[in-house]
Parts: C-alpha cells; structure tokens; sequence
C-alpha cells in the first residue's frame, strides 16, 4: 500500500515546450492567425470611426454656414429697397473673427425681365471641408419693395 501511495505521489517534471500533437492548447499559428484576424476587424472599425467623424464634421460645417447664409438673408430682406438696389456684389470676410474659416459673398441684381422693384438676391457662403477641398452654401430668394 505504501509502495502504491508512493508511486502517485512522485513527482515527475513536465516540459511545456516539448508538447506533443495531443497536447492541449495553440500552437503557434494557430496564435498568429488569431491575432491577424482581430488586427483586421479592428482597423476596419477605426476606419469607420474616422469615415464617421469627418462625415459629422462636414455636417456641422454645412449647418453653420446655412445658418450665416440665412441670417444674411434675413438683413437683407430687412434692408431699404432702395439701399438694397445698390449693394451690388459685396463680402463679409471673415464671419466670425474666433473662427476665419467662413466667407460670405452676396449680389444683388435689379434683373431687367423682372416686374418692377423686385431685386434678386444670392447669398454664398464658403468654407473648407475636412478633406481640404473647399465647399460653399448657395441660398437665393426674390425680394420685393
């Protein structure tokens, strides 16, 4: 019995790097095919992330510029027509002095098909997009005296 005992106790050490085939755990490609898999889906989806942010970023630009394009409306439309009817071409630039990304462009044209004291107006504003190209917002509306 003691003999018996003995045997299952003795203490026999293990190579972990001399596994054989049966052994359990991955191999050593198994782990590089592992990491490359997670590598991939992982610059995909910060590829979303960056497509994600440019594209918000775009947005708010273009929100911001309607949004000068329209209050530039609104002050003309509030003008004098007969002050309105000689502006012309003129510029803000810049809109906002924190921030000089933005110019602003309006004409104004008397048009000569048109029935009388009514004026056309365009209001541009441009600006550059996260991309580096520059974009522009274009309103135009006819004003009446």
């Amino acid at each position: 019995m003691m003999r018996a005992l003995r045997r299952r106790l003795t203490f026999t050490p293990t190579r972990p790097w001399r596994a054989g085939a049966g052994a359990p755990g991955f191999t050593m490609m198994e782990l590089v095919v592992a990491v490359g898999v997670i590598g991939a889906v992982l610059l995909g989806i910060v590829g979303v992330f960056i497509f994600s942010y440019t594209s918000v970023d775009h947005g708010g630009r273009v929100s911001r510029a309607t949004t000068y394009a329209h209050q530039k409306m609104e002050e003309l439309r509030n003008t004098d027509f007969s002050q309105l009817a000689t502006m012309g071409t003129q510029r803000d630039n810049p809109i906002d002095p924190p921030n000089t990304r933005f110019t602003r462009t309006w004409t104004v044209t008397l048009p000569v098909a048109a029935p009388p004291r009514m004026a056309d107006v365009q209001v541009e504003v441009s600006f550059p997009s996260p991309t580096g190209r520059h974009a522009t917002v274009q309103i135009e509306s006819r004003i009446a005296e």
